[in-house]
């Protein structure tokens, strides 16, 4: 089949980087961890028109083992809890993505070129015995990221989790640059995972450690007081979100 110009989903266009949506994730491991952080610290990685919630900082550790398109996949995402509103006034409350690092090429292309999460390579290794979890994030071989948790503890739930902020919703700031260096794209964009079956969920005490790097600079978001870790097992898909500002357009209205 010939592939107009416009039918075009990733480049190359006979071998496209990343899958068409929806994506389905199967029998996902996730390492849900809260931390207070200062305020300030907050603020440093946020600018209107988002407003900070409150003071929690979610570490989710993924081991996605079945992903569509893209096979054993490891994630990140360092999130703050948000509130953006568009032109109309509608309000949108979710997590805002600070730092991503994922193990995958195809996620990390497809996360920046669609979603605008900022996602760089990295690896997450969680470590499973008899009575606890350990969360290791990796940029290379540097330690950027250290969670102790015990395991499956307390049986929980989703809403416990979210109680901190609607996670569920993510929220990004999608920047592309045109070839000539100018803006080609500049909007706050947010996606909800869709047809989401959490199979379990606990709870437990938890310690987060983080280490100064330069490239994944999770330690610029610091420990104040580590709060709780949750571990949930779920499978999903994920959807086509929405633009909530297009910077440039609005520019061009003016």
């Amino acid at each position: 089949m010939s592939l107009g110009k416009l039918d075009i989903w990733s480049t190359p266009k006979l071998a496209p980087l990343y899958p068409r949506f929806p994506i389905q994730y199967r029998n996902v491991q996730i390492l849900t961890s809260i931390y207070e952080t200062s305020p300030e610290a907050i603020a440093d990685h946020i600018a209107p028109p988002l407003t900070s919630l409150n003071n929690y900082v979610m570490i989710h550790n993924y081991f996605m083992p079945d992903v569509e398109g893209m096979g054993v996949v490891e994630e990140t995402n360092v999130m703050v809890g948000v509130s953006v509103k568009n032109l109309k006034g509608d309000e949108f409350i979710g997590g805002f993505s600070t730092n991503l690092l994922i193990s995958s090429e195809v996620g990390l292309a497809q996360g920046r070129e669609v979603h605008g999460q900022p996602k760089k390579l990295g690896s997450t290794k969680l470590e499973i015995s008899s009575e606890s979890i350990v969360g290791k994030v990796f940029r290379g071989e540097s330690l950027v990221a250290q969670i102790h948790s015990s395991f499956k503890s307390e049986e929980s739930s989703i809403e416990q989790l979210s109680k901190y902020f609607p996670f569920a919703q993510n929220i990004n700031h999608k920047v592309i640059r045109n070839i000539d260096g100018s803006q080609g794209i500049n909007q706050i964009t947010a996606r909800t995972l869709s047809a989401v079956q959490v199979k379990g969920i606990w709870s437990g005490n938890c310690t987060v450690e983080l280490y100064p790097n330069t490239e994944a600079p999770f330690h610029l978001l610091p420990v104040v007081r580590s709060v709780r870790s949750f571990y949930w097992e779920a499978d999903f898909a994920l959807v086509p979100g929405v633009i909530i500002r297009d910077f440039i357009k609005e520019e061009s209205n003016e």
